[in-house]
């Protein structure tokens, strides 16, 4: 008697209704949890020049198209608010949580089509703790806002009747995903599967899909002709970039995500063994909607927040696994092995990060309270106009080196650039004396070495040091501006200046003297006194 109630209480799922609540309730949990790791977690580099370009148009600098970029139309009112860069980022990361309530429920609905009610709760869940997509989820990105519109495009697919009402809600739907990620051609093998299932409503209206797109492209060029040329761009330099890389390019985060989603990985692996055994209807459409879990083999960004955009449908293709598993060891068991999964990432995410990238802030602002011109990696400092507004690593530190034009060197003899912050490995090896990796232009390299002074760690400002006794002939000062003399007294053209003077100097060359034997430092008179810190470009980011 004692076996058969444990065997009952071991398997709920088969004697319990309560279950899919039960299953609701640890959801609700979980997204509660991506909600707390929104305001915890490091914000990586990518999210940093997201929000600078946000910011940016909220200061009504040109921006371009929005195309790939729908977080800057969405939250471009965000600065207005007042706060901090981080405090900013925070609130936009909660922002997104409405789309990860809709990406969601829009797999629970697609995956009640193959399933019951519960089982689909549980796909939900299942891509909701599944490694990167819990912990990249709520990211200042585009992939979330566009996976939310193309699943909620399936998911109505899938359940509607397919008539001219209903297909120009799916067309607006995808075409905004499109709009917001040219990765949504990725759900291609998902769309397929829909076109399996409803081939016979369909093919009464397969003449509106060529249609719909001249069309809608015919309206985009009336409408934002700048963002058609854009989007062909887009399009004509993204594959090579797409799937270009061989075979697993990023075969250390498809690992990592393994691990980090172990039961998704197992419950995928099920689901191959499935298909070959299988005999079922619905085993062509499941096929084709677990198909994109192939991409990481052979797509070039399949980096962490990749997997948060393409694992929704394969969610739903799982459901028949997810079936087996929850009547084989408990629907309750299943909810908590997954929210554990989701409880155990939630714990391990370091938060020590997410304070040095304040205290860098901290440091900028100290020296410069209001906004200067500013080079940088990433936009760290999203309310300070960047001087130059691309990444100075990967792709964009390519096609700078390729191209072989100093723009650093440009864009601070356009204007007065008092401010650098050496937060990657190329803009540190500027200022060292022995550079390691991906380096600048040596003209670029130069004309910071020889313009700019540690403030404070990796905070730079305008100046220069001279030794005691040297003296340079025909010195440029490149950062025009008023420059406080430290250390002792400094000949500027035959003049001199004591320690503590602020003098005015000129874009243009000078005669520097150090006649003493101390060494005389030029730093850049707003920034105030230089202050101690040992955080370095290391220390700025967690990964992912």
């Amino acid at each position: 008697m004692t076996g058969i109630a444990l065997q009952g209480w071991l398997r709920p799922s088969e004697n319990a209704d309560n279950t899919a609540r039960v299953a609701i309730i640890a959801l609700g949990l979980v997204l509660c949890l991506q909600l707390a790791l929104a305001f915890t977690k490091s914000i990586n580099w990518d999210e940093f020049y997201h929000f600078s370009q946000i910011h940016a148009a909220w200061r009504g600098e040109d921006v371009g198209s929005l195309l790939q970029r729908p977080f800057v139309p969405l939250f471009s009112w965000v600065p207005s608010l007042g706060g901090s860069n981080i405090e900013n980022i925070q609130l936009i990361r909660s922002l997104i949580i409405p789309f990860e309530l809709l990406l969601v429920g829009a797999i629970v609905a697609a995956a009640t089509k193959f399933t019951d009610f519960r089982t689909a709760v549980l796909c939900g869940l299942a891509y909701a703790t599944a490694g990167y997509a819990f912990t990249q989820g709520l990211a200042l990105r585009a992939d979330v806002i566009a996976a939310s519109l193309v699943m909620t495009a399936l998911a109505v697919g899938l359940h509607r009747e397919l008539r001219p009402a209903t297909l120009p809600i799916m067309g607006v739907l995808t075409a905004l995903a499109f709009v917001a990620t040219i990765k949504v051609v990725l759900y291609l093998p998902a769309f397929l599967a829909l076109v399996v299932l409803r081939w016979e409503d369909l093919k009464r209206w397969i003449w509106v899909a060529p249609f719909a797109g001249v069309l809608g492209l015919g309206l985009l060029a009336l409408t934002m002709p700048d963002a058609l040329t854009s989007l062909g761009r887009t399009l004509s330099g993204s594959f090579d970039r797409m799937f270009g890389g061989g075979v697993f390019p990023q075969h250390m985060h498809w690992v990592r995500q393994s691990a980090m989603a172990s039961v998704f990985t197992v419950l995928l692996i099920g689901f191959a063994v499935w298909l070959f055994k299988a005999k079922s209807a619905q085993k062509t459409p499941l096929a084709l909607l677990a198909l994109p879990a192939l991409w990481p083999a052979i797509y070039f960004n399949s980096y962490p927040y990749f997997f948060a955009f393409i694992l929704p449908p394969v969610a739903v293709a799982l459901a028949p696994v997810i079936k087996i598993a929850a009547k084989r060891y408990g629907a309750l068991a299943l909810t908590a092995i997954f929210t554990l999964n989701a409880v155990a990432l939630f714990l391990m995410e370091p938060r020590s990060v997410q304070t040095n990238q304040a205290a860098v802030q901290n440091l900028v602002n100290s020296a410069f309270p209001e906004p200067v011109a500013y080079i940088d990696e990433s936009g760290m400092i999203g309310d300070f106009p960047r001087a130059v507004p691309q990444f100075a690593s990967g792709w964009a530190l390519n096609n700078y080196l390729s191209r072989g034009e100093p723009i650093y060197s440009q864009a601070i003899m356009a204007q007065p650039v008092p401010l650098i912050l050496s937060n990657s490995l190329t803009l540190r090896n500027a200022f060292s004396d022995e550079p390691i990796g991906e380096r600048l232009l040596p003209k670029d390299a130069a004309l910071l070495r020889d313009n700019y002074i540690q403030q404070a760690g990796i905070v730079m400002v305008a100046g220069k040091q001279l030794d005691g006794g040297s003296e340079r002939v025909a010195e440029l000062v490149a950062v025009p501006g008023a420059y406080r003399v430290e250390g002792g007294a400094i000949r500027i053209d035959g003049h001199v200046y004591e320690p503590g003077s602020v003098v005015a100097l000129e874009r243009q060359s000078y005669d520097l003297a150090n006649t003493g034997n101390s060494i005389v430092t030029l730093r850049w008179a707003a920034a105030g006194t230089p202050q101690a810190s040992d955080i370095t470009f290391l220390d700025l980011y967690s990964g992912y």
